[in-house]
């Protein structure tokens, strides 16, 4: 939308500074990069050699944290040229964007509002808004907040792995953001049901309970409890144990 043509680089699960190498001799380019723990499903290169390659060719580059804002200034510390995260995830705030970096090319994002970007522009009220989020996550003590998150997932791994059918276990964000998620391995012959088959049953109930799903066809389903009050916890295992019985 802006105007620029994207080309893809490196394979679907493996992406090396070496692949960029090619692509950062156009004089012309900017290097994009992405930083998600779902959509990157290989091994990604990693950020600040990339980083550094393309701005020994004099190009800019731009981080696509989306959901890291726990990681703003590990990204930034990358020597990324923008970084760009989205407000309305971990940060809790109204759907917005934050932009962060060099100031002129910061400025230049902000000039979109007299084009495409207008029509997408936060409210003021989320710009408020997303200041007040960000002044409590400057107050949030980071390690107990994460030791709080370990303890619910391993606690919820721990039930739902005695249910029939159901391996579960706890795993870490693998972009480094704090906290881990809890994976469930279903075994059909058990359970009664394939993993596709657990997904649609929790979702297609009241409440409608949503996972990550990107890994059922391999027998495996993802919780992501960050945020969920303690009985939204039980509302999963005691939906979990009635479909299972």
């Amino acid at each position: 939308m802006a105007g620029a043509v994207p080309v893809i680089v490196g394979a679907p699960r493996l992406c090396t500074v070496a692949d960029l190498a090619p692509e950062l001799e156009h004089p012309d380019a900017t290097c994009l990069l992405l930083v998600s723990s779902r959509l990157v499903q290989g091994k990604e290169p990693d950020l600040a050699s990339a980083v550094a390659a393309a701005r020994s060719q004099g190009l800019p580059v731009i981080l696509d944290g989306a959901a890291q804002d726990f990681r703003m200034r590990q990204l930034l510390a990358t020597g990324a040229d923008l970084v760009l995260v989205s407000a309305q995830k971990y940060l809790g705030a109204p759907t917005a964007g934050l932009v962060m970096g060099r100031a002129g090319l910061v400025a230049a994002v902000r000039a979109q509002e007299k084009g495409i970007g207008r029509g997408m522009k936060a409210t003021k009220e989320a710009i408020a808004s997303v200041l007040a989020a960000l002044a409590e996550q400057e107050e949030l003590n980071i390690a107990a907040w994460a030791a709080a998150q370990a303890r619910i997932v391993d606690e919820f791994a721990a039930r739902a792995g005695t249910l029939p059918g159901l391996a579960a276990w706890a795993e870490p964000d693998p972009t480094g953001l704090p906290f881990p998620r809890a994976h469930l391995r279903v075994d059909p012959d058990r359970a009664g049901m394939g993993a596709p088959e657990l997904a649609m049953a929790l979702r297609a109930g009241s409440p409608s309970i949503w996972m990550m799903d990107h890994c059922a066809e391999l027998g495996e389903l993802v919780f992501e409890l960050v945020a969920l009050r303690t009985d939204e916890v039980e509302a999963i295992l005691g939906r979990l144990t009635a479909l299972m019985a």
